[in-house]
């Protein structure tokens, strides 16, 4: 079976929905001049229109909609399914409102192609960021697969876990920080999502993004906490010098191969590789395609790595002790750089 998708890649600039909007559709145009292309699926990043650095839940609040009062994010995904008749993901933020109780979820929505929403997934593995804005988690932590219908002739999406229909695919969304471990205090070895995934027998795993570069100021807080000239700092100041180094900093024109190698890492029960205790459940003329959309540019401190792809994992006869792209289990298709705006359209073989 073959699919083409398309993967998004763009700098989603803070709370500027239009101009966002105007850089996805200029990327689409871009690779898709006319709206019968024949496309499957478009994949956009985590909070793509509305940008994902928000300081509080009083910041973002302007931004929230839900799938039952559809604002600049929803509506936008249900146009694109419309114009390109194909399924489309977008991540966006949620506001759930029950019994007089809002409640805000980092959450993915999927169009189908009559521009119909069929699913809403929340982000079940918090980032401190979700947390600063108010995001809640998911409270169901199981990560259930949907079926995703791709045939243009028959209804979009069963209830039924039946592989056997044309085009029907078994499928699960994970968001950003849903591939690490929970909150980095389970083990590393846990692999809660890409196993969830590895046994729901999903040949079709999405991952709309915000991840950080490994070059993110952000993230260097504990060495800096060790210098005695930064320990001086008030935190304001501190976080001044976070911003001032993040504006300095140049990420070259190509792919991160560390960032892509941790996401090959983290979906480790996909790789064939002897310590690996994962019967292998797919033959190897089956793949199973990673859809990873990341983002591109900088918010205050945080500098995102880009380097969107897709890992086709394979099956293969070979063993290997490797956990990377070396690994002949594993492919790494038509990667995106870390520093530039981009577009992947791929026919991937499921």
């Amino acid at each position: 079976m073959k699919l083409k998708v398309a993967i998004v890649q763009i700098n989603s600039i803070l709370g500027s929905p239009k101009q966002n909007i105007t850089k996805i559709q200029n990327l689409l145009s871009s690779k898709l001049p006319s709206s019968s292309s024949s496309l499957d699926l478009i994949v956009l990043s985590e909070l793509a229109i509305t940008g994902y650095n928000f300081k509080s839940s009083t910041h973002i609040k302007p931004y929230l909609e839900s799938p039952t009062n559809y604002g600049t994010s929803l509506n936008f995904a249900k146009s694109l399914s419309l114009k390109y008749k194909c399924f489309t993901i977008i991540g966006y933020p949620e506001i759930n409102v029950e019994k007089a109780t809002e409640t805000i979820y980092n959450s993915c929505a999927v169009f189908d192609r009559k521009g119909e929403l069929i699913y809403n997934y929340r982000k079940t593995f918090l980032y401190e960021t979700d947390e600063v804005w108010g995001s809640s988690e998911n409270p169901n932590k199981n990560f259930e697969p949907i079926i995703l219908n791709f045939d243009n002739t028959e209804d979009s999406s069963s209830s039924k876990l039946d592989n056997n229909l044309n085009k029907s695919i078994i499928s699960n969304i994970g968001i950003c920080m849903d591939l690490n471990p929970y909150k980095f205090e389970a083990p590393f070895n846990k692999f809660e999502f890409s196993s969830s995934c590895y046994n729901n027998r999903s040949k079709l795993i999405i991952c709309p993004m915000a991840w950080l570069s490994p070059n993110s100021p952000s993230i260097k807080k504990q060495e800096d906490q060790e210098s005695p000239t930064l320990q001086k700092l008030s935190s304001e100041q501190y976080q001044s010098h976070l911003v001032k180094e993040a504006q300095e900093i140049k990420l070259p024109n190509e792919p991160n191969y560390e960032t892509i190698n941790y996401w090959i890492l983290r979906f480790f029960p996909f790789l064939k590789h002897p310590y690996s205790y994962y019967p292998k459940w797919f033959s190897q003329n089956e793949k199973i395609n990673v859809l990873i959309c990341n983002r591109i540019g900088k918010e205050d401190s945080i500098i995102y790595g880009g380097s969107s792809c897709i890992l086709q994992f394979n099956n293969s006869h070979e063993i290997e002790d490797s956990i990377d792209s070396s690994n002949s289990s594993v492919e790494v298709l038509n990667p995106l750089c870390q520093s530039v705006e981009g577009i992947i359209v791929q026919d991937i073989d499921l």
